[in-house]
């Protein structure tokens, strides 16, 4: 049996006005959810997303319960490239906040339940997000 290491992280799927944030990396484009993988002294998983989205968008959030779970393996030419990584997504509120995206992502997008289908992707965020408004 082989018990590879993988990494947890958690998504933050944020609901304003009927429309969920979704971020996309700045070189080649790709889908992304703001939040990230959990730090080895975080023991308190909501406030290690909340301060991944303050640092991410600028965003303040309420989180609500987890919806979705899938892996996703980085890619090469990223700093962590082939490490994998459980991610939970979970359904969250805006709260307050002016966003501005940090340089981790080069573009956003506010997306429902119709327009997030233009996204269409391979990775797993992409089938959160339908889970998300199924």
């Amino acid at each position: 049996m082989d018990n590879n290491l993988f990494f947890v992280g958690q998504k933050a799927f944020i609901e304003k006005d009927g429309k969920v944030l979704v971020l996309f990396k700045p070189d080649d484009r790709r889908l992304d959810i703001p939040g990230g993988r959990i730090q080895a002294n975080e023991t308190d998983l909501k406030l290690a997303l909340v301060r991944e989205v303050l640092e991410e968008t600028g965003l303040q959030i309420k989180i609500d319960d987890p919806f979705y779970t899938w892996t996703f393996v980085i890619g090469e030419n990223y700093k962590h490239a082939g490490q994998t990584i459980f991610l939970v997504g979970y359904r969250c509120e805006y709260i307050s906040g002016e966003l501005k995206i940090s340089d981790e992502h080069g573009e956003y997008k506010w997306v429902d339940k119709e327009s997030y289908k233009e996204l269409k992707s391979s990775i797993g965020h992409f089938n959160a997000l339908e889970k998300y408004f199924e």
